[in-house]
């Protein structure tokens, strides 16, 4: 009887739970109705904190990462800035787009378009905010934004994450009351690295008369008008560089300099003088702290100089200052989270933060035998490993750490299935939103002439990662679980198992030679090339 009274009431109390399940389960896996996509310019995976042995305090980030999922196993299939963001946004590999450089310009009608177009067309309002020169519209990430924000100051080809929030708020203030996706680029962790808060490196002095004081590491364009006398001038560059001690080495290059205007400066000669440094194969001239140019002049007169260098700095003191870059730019992307907090924003918005490529800080050497720091050249972990975090708000997998590769290929389809976009398919990546436990999946990467002194490719599938230079015939192997700092070439040894080195060997050639029997030469457009000089991709 008890049972029977009972029975009733059980019925209804798991039809609540159930329709509370299903409500629950909705609220945890609802689609946001805004997203905020962050790239992270030449973001070692390394350096983010919540990553073991983070090399960087990265407390905005690591908060990302908690409040989202963490992938700590993505790649880039390519060190170059604008091929690695078409890879995003087009979701194919930069050979298929035939993006292989900066400052390449190339057709803008494609098979598929950019996903931010049909972010667009489901309603979203869109707007872009770069901070470096080569993602400027003409070259072709531009697709799909309502507003594309890529305006430089005269003397740089940059911004820093405190001038791209300086633009990203105020729009996110003025634009909130419908969907929006917003791309918001930042470079602070890129060459140069000098973060906000260094001391002004250079003090320049006309005949013992000091005309002007730089920050010369900021890699920019510098003015000064010099009041010449008749005879001959001396222009003294004083540097302060703390992290050069030895008295043997430069403190600082410039890389160009040039006087104006031209009817001024014909009938005056100038030359450098004392403690400048030459160096086989260098465009830039190196110096030491007391430097001089020495112009001669016929006549009294007013000339102006502009110039450009960087202090000149040891390897220790460039892992230091990418590390205080890293950490500058979290900082900021702290703000702009806490702006969508005080917008009421946080809560229906998706974050997504991704790098487009990591930066070698002198583990290799280049041909020349010196140690390098760059980009671009080289297709070692360090180079290809990013940052990956994508935290949906209300998501049931928030708070998870995923294992297996990842790539940034993989990023348009999330999006895609995320809001339902239509009319992208057929793209080669996978949804990391569904992505099965223990997938897996090879990787392969890219590198060309002419910003990469070779075409490089390179192959990785877990624990193995082969590099090969077709042009050399030269193949790397290394075994990234034993040597997960690639410290040992274990090509042509019995530490590499026979079938697992021809199997490497076969796939990574097959891939070259598809993709260089169908590459055309292309060249960068000539307006860039100042641009990429002044980025320091060429000429240094």
């Amino acid at each position: 009887m008890k049972n029977g009274k009972l029975r009733p009431a059980c019925g209804i109390f798991f039809i609540l739970a159930a329709v509370w399940a299903i409500q629950s389960g909705c609220s945890r896996d609802r689609k946001p109705t805004n997203v905020v996509f962050i790239t992270l310019d030449t973001f070692r995976a390394d350096h983010l904190g919540a990553l073991s042995g983070g090399r960087a305090a990265t407390p905005a980030l690591d908060g990302l990462a908690a409040r989202g999922i963490l992938f700590e196993n993505a790649w880039s299939p390519i060190p170059i800035t604008l091929p690695a963001h078409k890879s995003i946004f087009f979701g194919q590999p930069p050979h298929a787009l035939a993006s292989y450089n900066n400052g390449q310009t190339v057709a803008t009608r494609r098979e598929r378009p950019s996903f931010v177009q049909n972010f667009r067309k489901k309603g979203f309002v869109t707007a872009a905010f770069v901070s470096l020169g080569v993602l400027m519209r003409e070259f072709g990430t531009a697709e799909g934004f309502d507003y594309y924000e890529d305006k430089f100051p005269a003397e740089r080809w940059y911004l820093t994450a405190d001038e791209v929030n300086r633009k990203v708020v105020p729009w996110l203030e003025s634009h909130h009351g419908k969907p929006f996706f917003v791309w918001v680029h930042y470079s602070d962790p890129h060459d140069p690295y000098s973060p906000p808060d260094m001391p002004e490196d250079l003090k320049l002095r006309l005949n013992g008369r000091e005309v002007g004081s730089y920050r010369l590491n900021d890699y920019a364009w510098h003015k000064v008008e010099l009041d010449l006398r008749a005879g001959e001038n001396i222009l003294l560059f004083d540097t302060k560089n703390p992290y050069q001690s030895n008295p043997d080495r430069p403190t600082a290059r410039l890389d160009e300099i040039r006087f104006s205007p031209e009817p001024g400066m014909k009938d005056v000669a100038w030359e450098h003088k004392d403690r400048w440094i030459s160096f086989p194969g260098k465009t830039a001239r190196y110096f030491k702290s007391g430097a001089s140019i020495i112009l001669r002049a016929p006549t009294a007169r007013k000339v102006t100089m502009e110039f450009y260098g960087q202090l000149f700095l040891p390897i220790p003191a460039t892992r230091k200052l990418y590390r205080r870059e890293v950490e500058y730019l979290d900082g900021k992307i702290g703000e702009l989270l806490a702006a969508l907090d005080r917008l009421g924003l946080r809560e229906n918005t998706a974050v997504v933060a991704v790098g487009d490529h990591g930066e070698g800080l002198g583990e290799f050497r280049n041909e020349a035998g010196e140690p390098h720091c760059g980009h671009i050249k080289f297709l070692q972990k360090i180079y290809l490993h990013v940052p990956l975090i994508v935290s949906i708000p209300g998501d049931r997998r928030n708070g998870t750490r995923r294992t297996e590769p990842v790539t940034l290929l993989d990023i348009a389809p999330t999006f895609i299935k995320l809001f339902g976009l239509e009319g992208v398919r057929g793209l080669p990546g996978r949804n990391l939103l569904s992505l099965p436990k223990g997938a897996t999946v090879p990787v392969f990467a890219e590198t060309y002439r002419p910003e990469s002194d070779r075409n490089r490719f390179a192959l990785f599938e877990a624990p193995w990662q082969m590099i090969l230079d077709p042009e050399l015939g030269r193949h790397k192997m290394y075994d990234l679980s034993a040597d997960p700092a690639e410290s040992a070439d274990l090509w042509g040894t019995a530490a590499v198992p026979a079938d697992v080195g021809r199997d490497f060997e076969k796939r990574l050639g097959a891939f070259a030679r598809e993709i260089l029997s169908a590459k055309k030469d292309t060249l960068i457009d000539p307006k860039a090339e100042e641009m990429l000089r002044s980025l320091g991709y060429i000429g240094k």
